[in-house]
């Protein structure tokens, strides 16, 4: 039997249950249906590593670990979101206003010194507030793409605030 018969085989036999059980760790169907096909596609180019026989039980274990990095890359984005909320509440304070303009230009000045497309992915996802996919629809890029332009840009940002102000 050659190997894509065996993948036809195992995608359509465990595809649903997969995403299903991926359900139980993450909300988003989306978000499932990225996991379990990412996970078939590790599948497909490791097809002569897998011990087929243990192969349902493999399957299950990868999700899941796909599942918790996915919820660990969530609470991370989440934490930077609150933070953003926070500064931005903080900003439009009365008694702030004056620190405003001086944020913006640095927000500003960060900006500028990423450069794009860095500044743009940034921009179009926490300040439009878009998916990851809608992004790389939109700008006609991967999804990773955007990914390593998001952690890019927070690098970025963690490195200016370890800096001394002046």
């Amino acid at each position: 039997m050659d190997n894509s018969h065996i993948f036809d085989t195992l995608f359509s036999r465990h595809y649903d249950e997969l995403f299903f059980f991926a359900r139980r760790y993450l909300q988003d169907e989306e978000d499932c249906h990225d996991v379990v096909s990412a996970v078939f596609e590790s599948v497909w180019r490791n097809m002569n590593h897998l011990d087929m026989e243990n192969i349902r039980h493999y399957l299950y274990a990868v999700v899941r670990s796909r599942c918790i990095d996915h919820l660990r890359r969530t609470a991370k984005h989440k934490a930077y979101v609150d933070y953003a909320a926070m500064m931005s509440a903080i900003a439009t304070e009365p008694d702030r206003l004056d620190e405003q303009d001086e944020r913006l230009a640095i927000v500003r000045r960060l900006l500028d010194e990423m450069g794009p497309p860095t500044n743009d992915i940034l921009c179009a996802c926490y300040v439009e507030g878009k998916k990851y996919r809608e992004v790389a629809e939109d700008m006609k890029i991967s999804i990773s793409t955007v990914k390593k332009h998001i952690v890019k840009a927070l690098k970025f940002i963690r490195e200016y605030k370890k800096l001394p102000k002046p």
